[in-house]
C-alpha cells in the first residue's frame, strides 16, 4: 500500500475524461464528500489524481492520498489514514485523527474503498464532523452511503459507433476517447504508431469489444508490439484473460471483475450470473420472469439488482416505461462463465426465450400479417406499448432467434416467434432482417407444421412491402398448399386478403375487388372485426386506384367508423390515408393534407415505417400540385433515400410508381438544377422522424444556406448535440430519446455534415458554446 501527503505521479499520459474531471472538481467545491464510482478498471483513480493535481492551491494544508486496496482488515483503516497524516497516535484512532484534521484545509483522497465501505464510512463521518474545512474524495465501486455524499459516476470511455459496410474515418475516430487512449498507449511502445485508414477498423472493433474500459484497452495495447493491431483484433477471444503487471486486482480484466465478484453477496452473485443471459437493456419484469425461483425469490431479487447497481455491475437508466438496466459485455462474459459453472445455463436460456416469446406473442397476438390493432376498445395504447417494448428488447429477441436457429429441437419455436413478430418486420422498418429470419426458419422447419402457414403469410407481407411480387406470390401459393381446410378462419381470410392486395398492386383491380369483397363478407359472417378492418382498408384502396372514388369513400368510411368503435387507430390510420387519396381525387387539397397528417401522427409512435413513407409520398404529390416544389422535392428525395435504407419499395405498384415519376417530372420542370440539389441535400439528410415532423408542419424544416450559421440544426438534432456535449454515447442517447441507436447514428452524421465537422468532440464543443450563448 502507499501512503503520503501528495498523490503518486502517473507513469503514462492522461487521456480524455475532461467531463468527468470537471464534474468531480465542481462537486468538490460544493460538497465535503465526493465519491467517484464506476466499474473496475474504468479509471476512477486516474480521474481522482487528475482532480487532485489541479486542486492543490485550494487546499493549502495539503492533498493526502491513502490507497486502501492492500488493507484487508477493517480495523486497519484508521491506522492507514493516520500514517498518511503522520498523526500523533501512529496506531491510529478516530479520535486522534479528528484532532489532527480539525483545523486543516485539506483534501483527503481515499482510494479503493469498495471492500471496506462500512469502516471507511464510519471514519469519514467522524473526520468531517471534526474538521469543517476538510474535503474527502473517495474512489469506490459502490457509494459509501453517507448523508451529504455526492456521487460522480465514471462511465466507460466512449467507443466508436460502427456503421455497417463503411470503413471508419480516422479523422472522426480521433475524437473518440477510447481510440485516443489505445493509440496513445501503443505509440508509447511503438514509436511512430498512429491512427490510419488501414488500421482504423481494427482499432474501432477492439475498443467496442473491450467496452471502452481503460484497463482493458491498455492491456490490449500492450500486446500490439508482439501481434500487431489486425491480428490482435482477429485473435482476441477471451477479454477476461488480458493481463499485465500491476496491483493484483488490476493484473488482468478477469482479476478486476473477480475483485468485484468477491465483494458481492451470495444473492448478488447468483443474480449477476442469471442476468448475464440478457443481451440488451432489461427491466424488472424481465428479471422476475427469467431469474426468480426458490434460490432467488422475488422478494430478494430486487435488493440484489439494487446491490449490483450500487457496485457498478449494472447501469440503470430511466426510460418511458420505468427503469431499465444494462450490463457491459465484459461483465456479462464473466457472469456467463459463472452461470455455466452452476449447471443451470440451459434452464435460464429457455426461460429467457420463453419470456421474450411471450412479449412478442402479446404484441402480435392476433398473429397474422396486416391485422394490426386490437380487437377491443382502448386496446391501442397497450398494443403500442407492447410494440415499443419488443422493439427495445430486439437484442434479446434476436439472441433467442439465433439460439433457436442453432438448435434443431428449437427451430419450430423460432419459426413461431418469427411469424408472431410480423409487426417488427413490416411496421418497424426491419423488412430485410425479417425476410432473412422467415426464410431461414422455413428452411429448417419442414411441413406439416402449424406455424408454417402463418410464417408464409408474413413472408408474403414482407415481400409485398419490399415490392417483390414474385416472392410474395410464391409464398402465398405455398401457404395455400399447406393450409389445412377448416379450423381457424383467420389464416384463410388473410390468405385471400393478401392475394387481393397483390392483385391490386399489380393493377388487376377486378380480381382484387372480387377477392377483397369476398373476404370482407366472410369476416362479417365469422365475427372477426379485427381482421375485417384491414380487409376493408385494402378494399377501399383498391377501389380508389381503380377510379371508383365514391365506392372507395363508402368503404373507407365504414372502415374508419369500425376502427373507432374498436379503438383500432393503427388500421384507422390506413383508412385516413385512403380517404386522403379520395380527397385528392376530389381536388380538395386541404382535406387531403389534413387526413394524411392525421394518419402520419398515428403511424409515428410506435413507428409504422412503411405507412409513414406512403403518407409522406402522397404529401409530396400534394405539395407539387400546390406548386410548392421545394417542399415537394424535400419530401420526395427523403422518401426515396429512406425507402432504399429500409430495403422497402412503394409496394411495387405501377400506379404508385407512375404518380411518383409524374411528381418528379413536375419538380424538374419547376426547379433549377441547383435548387433541386439543395432540396436533395436537405431532404436526404433528414432522419425519418425529422422528415415526418417537417411534413406535419413542426419546427423541423431544413435551414436554407442563407440562414444563421449558428442555427442549422433541427430541434431533434439540437437535442442530440446537447446530449453529446453531456458526454453520452449514441446508445445512451438512444435510450434517453426512446429511439434506435441507428436513428442516433443518422442524427450524428447529419450534424457532422451540416456543421462541416469531422469528429463528435467538435459537435460537443459547438453545442456547449451555443448553450452558453443562449444562457
Amino acid at each position: 500500500m502507499w501512503y503520503g501527503p501528495v498523490p503518486p505521479s502517473a507513469e503514462t499520459r492522461f487521456v480524455g475524461r475532461r467531463r468527468e474531471v470537471g464534474a468531480v472538481a465542481s462537486a468538490l467545491k460544493r460538497f465535503r464528500l465526493v465519491t467517484v464510482t464506476g466499474v473496475g478498471g474504468v479509471g476512477k483513480t486516474r480521474v481522482a489524481l487528475r482532480v487532485a493535481a489541479g486542486a492543490r492551491r485550494a487546499f493549502p494544508d495539503g492533498v493526502w492520498f491513502v490507497e486502501l486496496s492492500g488493507v484487508t482488515d477493517p480495523g486497519q483503516v484508521e491506522q492507514a489514514v493516520a500514517q498518511a497524516f503522520d498523526a500523533a497516535d501512529p496506531a491510529g484512532s478516530a479520535a486522534a485523527l479528528a484532532v489532527r484534521v480539525a483545523d486543516l484545509r485539506a483534501l483527503l483522497i481515499l482510494d479503493t474503498c469498495e471492500h471496506l465501505v462500512d469502516p471507511v464510512a464510519l471514519l469519514v463521518r467522524t473526520l468531517l464532523a471534526a474538521g469543517s474545512r476538510l474535503r474527502v474524495l473517495a474512489t469506490s465501486r459502490q457509494p459509501l452511503g453517507i448523508p451529504g455524499e455526492r456521487i460522480v459516476p465514471v462511465p466507460p470511455m466512449r467507443v466508436p459507433e460502427p456503421v455497417p459496410g463503411r470503413t471508419p474515418d480516422p479523422a472522426a475516430l480521433a475524437g473518440c476517447e477510447s481510440v485516443a487512449l489505445f493509440v496513445d498507449r501503443v505509440a508509447t511502445a511503438v514509436p511512430g504508431f498512429r491512427l490510419t485508414r488501414e488500421n482504423s477498423a481494427a482499432i474501432a472493433e477492439l475498443c467496442v469489444r473491450l467496452d471502452g474500459i481503460p484497463l482493458a484497452i491498455e492491456l490490449a495495447a500492450a500486446r500490439v508490439p508482439a501481434l500487431g493491431v489486425a491480428q490482435l483484433a482477429e485473435t482476441l477471444e477471451d477479454r477476461l484473460s488480458l493481463g499485465g503487471p500491476g496491483p493484483s486486482r488490476h493484473r488482468s480484466v478477469g482479476d478486476t471483475i473477480r475483485w468485484s465478484h468477491d465483494l458481492c453477496t451470495a444473492e448478488e452473485r447468483l443474480a449477476w450470473a442469471r442476468l448475464s443471459v440478457f443481451h440488451g437493456a432489461f427491466d424488472l419484469p424481465a428479471v422476475e420472469a427469467v431469474c426468480v425461483d426458490e434460490a432467488l425469490p422475488a422478494g430478494r431479487v430486487y435488493p440484489a439488482v439494487a446491490g449490483l447497481v450500487d457496485k457498478s455491475i449494472l447501469s440503470a437508466c430511466r426510460c418511458e416505461d420505468g427503469m431499465s438496466y444494462r450490463m457491459l459485455d465484459t461483465i456479462r462474459e464473466y457472469g456467463r462463465a459463472r452461470l455455466a459453472e452452476s449447471g443451470e445455463h440451459r434452464r435460464l436460456l429457455r426461460r429467457h426465450r420463453d419470456h421474450f416469446f411471450g412479449l412478442v406473442l402479446a404484441a402480435g397476438r392476433i398473429g397474422a400479417a396486416g391485422e394490426g390493432g386490437g380487437a377491443v376498445p382502448g386496446e391501442r395504447g397497450g398494443l403500442l406499448r407492447r410494440w415499443r417494448e419488443v422493439r427495445r428488447c430486439w437484442p434479446d429477441v434476436r439472441a433467442a432467434l439465433d439460439r433457436c436457429a442453432a438448435d434443431p429441437a428449437e427451430a419450430a419455436a423460432g419459426l413461431a416467434l418469427t411469424a408472431r413478430a410480423w409487426f417488427l418486420w413490416t411496421a418497424c422498418g426491419m423488412a430485410r432482417q425479417g425476410r432473412h429470419e422467415l426464410e431461414g426458419f422455413l428452411a429448417l422447419v419442414r411441413p406439416p407444421d402449424p406455424e408454417r402457414p402463418w410464417a408464409l403469410l408474413v413472408l408474403a407481407y414482407v415481400a409485398l412491402a419490399q415490392g417483390d411480387h414474385p416472392a410474395a406470390r410464391a409464398a402465398l401459393d405455398r401457404c395455400a398448399h399447406e393450409l389445412p381446410p377448416g379450423g381457424d378462419p383467420r389464416p384463410h381470410a388473410c390468405l385471400r386478403k393478401l392475394r387481393g392486395t397483390l392483385a391490386c398492386l399489380e393493377g388487376r383491380f377486378a380480381e382484387a375487388e372480387r377477392l377483397l369483397a369476398d373476404v370482407t363478407a366472410r369476416l362479417r359472417d365469422h365475427l372477426l372485426p379485427e381482421v375485417l378492418t384491414a380487409a376493408l382498408a385494402e378494399l377501399g384502396l383498391s377501389r380508389m386506384w381503380r377510379g371508383d372514388v365514391e365506392g372507395a369513400r363508402a368503404t373507407l368510411t365504414e372502415c374508419r367508423e369500425l376502427c373507432e368503435r374498436l379503438g383500432d387507430a393503427w388500421v384507422g390510420s390506413y383508412a385516413d390515408y385512403g380517404l386522403g387519396l379520395v380527397a385528392r381525387a376530389d381536388g380538395d387539397v386541404a382535406t387531403a393534407t389534413g387526413l394524411l397528417r392525421a394518419a402520419l401522427r398515428v403511424k409515428r409512435v410506435p413507428p409504422d415505417v412503411l405507412g409513414m413513407l406512403q403518407c409522406l409520398e402522397v404529401l409530396a404529390w400534394l405539395a407539387a400540385e400546390q406548386a410548392d416544389f421545394p417542399r415537394a422535392a424535400r419530401l420526395l428525395y427523403a422518401v426515396r433515400r429512406l425507402l432504399r435504407e429500409q430495403d422497402l419499395a412503394l409496394l411495387g405498384s405501377p400506379l404508385f410508381l407512375a404518380e411518383h415519376a409524374r411528381c418528379e417530372r413536375a419538380i424538374r420542370r419547376a426547379l433549377t438544377a441547383r435548387e433541386r440539389e439543395l432540396a436533395r441535400r436537405e431532404g436526404g439528410s433528414m432522419s425519418l422522424d425529422e422528415i415526418v415532423g417537417y411534413a406535419l408542419g413542426e419546427d423541423g424544416s431544413p435551414q436554407s444556406e442563407e440562414d444563421d450559421a449558428w442555427a442549422p440544426l433541427t430541434p431533434r438534432e439540437r437535442d442530440v448535440a446537447a446530449l453529446l456535449a453531456a458526454g453520452l454515447t449514441n446508445r445512451e442517447i438512444a435510450d434517453r430519446l426512446m429511439v434506435t441507436a441507428r436513428t442516433v447514428d443518422t442524427h450524428v452524421g447529419n450534424i457532422l455534415a451540416k456543421l462541416g465537422f469531422a469528429a463528435r468532440a467538435q459537435i460537443a464543443a459547438w453545442s456547449a458554446r451555443r448553450r452558453l450563448g443562449d444562457g
